[in-house]
């Protein structure tokens, strides 16, 4: 005797179909959760680097901060700390997927995907660097930093991400966060602030740093040690709370 074969139907089939398009729905976003933690986890180590490249140049140049930017935009901190970094894939966050452009390469230097502290502030008659490495400029009192000015090393900002296409460059004041946004697009450089209202970047209360890693950025701090953080929570309010500031490195 022959037996029959029986098939699935197609209730059967819709109802294996809905089970495994529910399990995907589940597993999908974690999996994208432990691939962006691994990439962090590789942006954190990039960003130990390079913490670790400007303490030993503050040993090589009696203990002051390289500069941020010189005058001719070409003399960058990047560019600074390079030979004690020796690899520029270490200028590069795994998680920064912005496309290269080729009218700005290779002129405009290697792509980089952080950016220094160079917050700049106006005290009545001129500009000065407030941040760890500013801009180096003839127009401005105080253009760098030494380590011995800065009160609270383990909580002012060195280097934090910054993944834009229009300053991913080695070059220009986009290597920076200046706290102003005088250079347009070369220079989208506000810093944090948590008092902000939601806004299109730079605008909003992360200002010109990228929070691609599961909302959180990376954030190198001037003694070496490296944290992710919500931008917003380095600067929750510049007025009601300026010691909080971490962008300020005159603080005592």
């Amino acid at each position: 005797m022959q037996r029959k074969q029986r098939g699935f139907t197609l209730i059967e089939l819709l109802v294996v179909i809905a089970i495994i398009a529910i399990l995907a729905s589940i597993l999908f976003p974690v999996f994208a959760q432990a691939r962006e933690k691994a990439r962090g986890a590789s942006c954190q180590s990039n960003l130990k680097q390079i913490a670790t490249s400007v303490s030993m140049y503050l040993q090589d140049y009696d203990e002051m901060l390289p500069m941020g930017i010189q005058n001719d935009w070409w003399g960058t901190w990047a560019r600074n700390v390079q030979p004690y970094v020796k690899n520029l894939q270490v200028f590069r966050c795994p998680s920064d997927g912005v496309a290269p452009d080729p009218r700005w390469t290779p002129w405009a230097g290697p792509r980089i995907s952080y950016a220094s502290n160079g917050l700049l502030l106006w005290n009545g008659s001129n500009w000065g660097v407030q941040g760890a490495m500013g801009m180096c400029q003839d127009w401005q009192g105080k253009p760098v930093r030494g380590l011995a000015a800065i009160g609270r090393p383990a909580d002012t900002i060195l280097v934090c991400e910054k993944h834009e296409k229009s300053n991913l460059f080695d070059w220009g004041p986009g290597v920076l966060i200046s706290g102003v946004n005088w250079w347009d697009s070369f220079s989208p450089g506000l810093q944090p602030d948590g008092s902000r209202r939601a806004a299109a970047y730079p605008n909003g209360p992360d200002g010109g740093v990228t929070a691609r890693h599961n909302e959180l950025a990376h954030f190198a701090f001037v003694d070496g040690h490296v944290k992710a953080m919500r931008p917003s929570q380095t600067n929750p309010d510049p007025v009601r709370q300026p010691q909080n500031n971490m962008w300020d490195a005159a603080r005592n």
